[in-house]
């Protein structure tokens, strides 16, 4: 496991969960170079160490992202931001979808800006009762980036997805249970120890199927029923060829707990 860069990102691992803390408290954990560089090593570092089955993303302080630094932001040019978010934001989205591990965001606060593609390009989403989620570029100015309106309209369709952005208003936690935004709205304390808690759940099933599982889904969304139908049985033999799979059965047979490895 690679050291981390700096200070904006905290990167541990406990009882098979890696925990990712965007942590830049005394502004919002809004999104600099330091944090970027630091978010994208700490995904690296969670994909790579097999002690990790599950990933939770959370914000120090009181909220969990206000979105890009606008302090950093308006000494960039036009054309430098423009190279930059496909390069540097986009990155986080695609390493979030595409490791195989399931990835939950913790939300307390407010999620806004960029930092809400960060959010919604995770697998599960947990958020307080109090929190909120705002894509606040209309009001600035600009449409939404780092992937966030793509990944919204996969969530809530072309039309709401339209009404959210350019309405650039608070969306209440509730809203988004009820939109499927989120999957579940907890007591504004509770988010870290809910998320936590469901990641350590996971993280006791087989790996590989979870694994599986996410890809056959994530597939889904760029595939025909046909095509996924056959890309699903191919994932299949990885699970029927595997100590896990014989383990599962076994432990079936014998009325017992299984004892998963991944492998």
């Amino acid at each position: 496991m690679k050291e981390m860069p700096n200070n904006a990102v905290d990167f541990r691992i406990a009882d098979g969960v890696a925990h990712i803390l965007l942590n830049r408290p005394d502004r919002y954990n809004s999104v600099n170079h330091d944090l970027t560089t630091g978010f994208l090593q700490a995904l690296d570092n969670a994909k790579f160490n097999s002690d990790a089955r599950c990933v939770v993303i959370s914000g120090a302080g009181p909220g969990f992202s206000a979105g890009a630094d606008l302090k950093g932001l308006v000494s960039q040019t036009a054309e430098e931001i423009v190279e930059y978010i496909p390069m540097y934001y986009g990155s986080i989205v695609k390493k979030i979808i595409h490791m195989d591990k399931p990835v939950i965001a913790a939300i307390h606060g407010a999620v806004s800006g960029v930092s809400l593609a960060f959010a919604l390009a995770c697998d599960l989403r947990v958020m307080g009762d109090k929190s909120v989620l705002r894509f606040p570029f209309i009001n600035i100015g600009l449409g939404p980036d780092g992937g966030s309106g793509w990944l919204l309209n996969r969530l809530v369709g072309y039309s709401k997805a339209f009404e959210i952005i350019i309405g650039g208003h608070k969306v209440s936690a509730e809203e988004c249970l009820k939109l499927n935004i989120c999957n579940r709205v907890v007591n504004e304390s509770d988010v870290l120890n809910d998320a936590m808690k469901w990641a350590k759940e996971i993280a006791l099933k087989a790996p590989l199927a979870v694994e599986i599982t996410k890809r056959d889904l994530r597939h889904a969304t760029i595939s025909t029923l046909e095509q996924n139908t056959i890309y699903e049985a191919e994932q299949q033999q990885i699970g029927l060829t595997s100590y896990d799979f014989t383990e599962g059965v076994q432990a079936f047979l014998e009325k017992r707990k299984p004892l998963f490895k991944g492998k």
